[in-house]
């Protein structure tokens, strides 16, 4: 079968070859809307131009993250059996294998510079490599006690961002060397996180969930957030959204979504019952996030983009309920009573759906499969503290704020492989999504013109257009795909450890 018989979708443009080239020639203006047609054309017409399936070793396993350097000139994968292996993108030729990258599975790669890039593990650690000195991590970053799953960076602060299954996220000072590490700040810690992602400018994080839904952080301030949200429990708030009645524990943060800095917002609006948040990508400009999730049970998985952007302030002022029922009132205890640890709220820190996703690859202690489960206190008996936070937020102590609907686009994907996380991409305008899709991958649009989110925001949500399907170039599960940041180029990494190449063929 040809390349390009493996491509189905019905799409139809009018700019033909000549026209590309001899506009160019001329340098004659373009018409609005050329540079939709010229994408659509091109995104439309990728085959294959290399494949990695004949490379002498096959045993890194699976290809869980691809990630090329700034300068789109290497590509860098991280591979489930501690190997990370590179290769040259202008000719798609495979460099060398580093083995034994980390002690357990690398789960994602990401360049700090053009020299720089860092990996990250299911042995708790993060590791620096510089590319022209590779037999050796240049540092060894610990703290976390869990899986580390992603790793971003902050240009504006020049701060490195990971986040592990351990809850917790941190915030490393890459310039601010000690002795025997780097300096860290645990910037926020929460029961169910999945991923960490910061907008390119920096000015946002969102944060991905095993409860579905996410977290914005609006106006990011990394060196204040671990202060500014050290006591929040977001699992509660949600569990007031949720169950539609008010904690203590809760309402006196509702400051949080309204104040000036680190300002969060909650994100549920999805076509279907979201229960796990496993994939979050950022639009090149920072406009909306895209996401992958998985309903409860295994039953579907979508595709989803959510807007992102601050909206005007009447939205938010308006995005309350109060509970008019008001509930049993706090019950104080005496100062003077010895103190106990009062807990009335049991609730789980490990969802079932990741309990079982553990369970099935066979990597967790979980004592017979169970999730972990926590008991808390809401407010509502001991602690003179919250009457005293009520005294001067009285309006609070019954309100709770609503999540505005973000969701834009969606489209619903194959339920195949549970278990495994499939990690989207934008490309670099921000035009084209490219998901993983069974063993092989589709481009997606926003509409039938292939224009930019910024043209074409629907009054409603809508379902992303197919711009090209390229099937079965994998023998196995396609779990990772990326855009180069240069070229008209796509990559694609499945279980079975083979890289796929795809370049435009007009």
């Amino acid at each position: 079968m040809s390349a390009m018989s493996r491509i189905t979708s019905d799409v139809s443009y009018s700019l033909t070859n000549y026209d590309i080239i001899r506009n160019r020639e001329i340098g004659s203006k373009t018409k609005v809307g050329y540079e939709d047609e010229l994408s659509r054309k091109i995104y439309h017409n990728m085959a294959v131009c290399g494949c990695d399936s004949e490379k002498e070793s096959t045993d890194q396993g699976g290809i869980f993250n691809l990630e090329f350097s700034l300068d789109g000139k290497l590509l860098v994968a991280a591979c489930e059996e501690k190997s990370v292996l590179l290769y040259d993108a202008s000719n798609q030729s495979f460099i060398r294998k580093i083995n034994n990258a980390h002690k357990r599975c690398v789960n994602c790669v990401r360049f700090l510079d053009n020299n720089t890039f860092a990996t990250c593990s299911d042995d708790g650690t993060i590791k620096l490599w510089d590319i022209r000195h590779l037999k050796v991590a240049s540092r060894t970053l610990e703290g976390h006690s869990n899986w580390v799953k992603n790793i971003e960076y902050s240009e504006k602060e020049k701060v490195m961002v990971t986040s592990a299954f351990d809850g917790s996220i941190y915030a490393w000072d890459l310039q601010s060397y000690t002795e025997n590490s780097v300096l860290y700040n645990k910037v926020f810690v929460m029961t169910g996180l999945m991923r960490t992602k910061l907008t390119p400018d920096g000015s946002k994080m969102i944060i991905g969930t095993t409860n579905g839904y996410m977290i914005i952080v609006h106006d990011l301030n990394l060196s204040t957030m671990s202060n500014d949200m050290k006591t929040f429990r977001p699992d509660l708030y949600r569990l007031m959204q949720v169950s539609e009645q008010t904690f203590p524990a809760g309402t006196m943060f509702n400051y949080l979504f309204a104040t000036s800095r680190n300002r969060l917002e909650f994100i549920d609006d999805f076509p279907n019952e979201a229960e796990v948040i496993s994939s979050v990508q950022i639009h090149p400009m920072g406009w909306c996030a895209l996401t992958r999730n998985v309903s409860a049970e295994d039953r579907e998985e979508w595709t989803c983009v959510h807007d992102i952007q601050m909206r005007d302030q009447q939205d938010y002022d308006e995005a309350y309920s109060y509970i008019e029922c008001e509930g049993p009132e706090i019950e104080e205890i005496p100062e003077e009573e010895p103190t106990t640890r009062l807990t009335d709220i049991w609730m789980g820190f490990t969802t079932n759906e990741q309990t079982e996703m553990l369970r099935r690859q066979n990597r967790t202690n979980l004592e017979s499969g169970r999730a972990f489960m926590g008991v808390i206190n809401s407010g509502l008996i001991g602690h003179n503290y919250y009457t005293r936070h009520f005294e001067h937020r009285p309006e609070d102590k019954y309100r709770i704020v609503k999540n505005l609907p973000r969701l834009t686009h969606s489209i619903k994907e194959l339920a195949v492989g549970q278990g495994y996380i499939k990690e989207l991409c934008f490309s670099t305008d921000g035009r084209i999504i490219c998901s993983p899709y069974d063993r092989g991958i589709r481009l997606l649009a926003f509409n039938e013109q292939c224009q930019e989110i910024c043209c074409c925001v629907p009054d409603k949500p809508r379902e992303l257009y197919m711009l090209a399907n390229m099937k079965d170039y994998h023998d196995s599960l396609v779990v990772c795909c990326k855009f180069s940041p240069t070229h008209y180029q796509v990559v694609s990494g499945c279980l079975g450890g083979d890289i796929v190449w795809y370049n435009p063929l007009l």
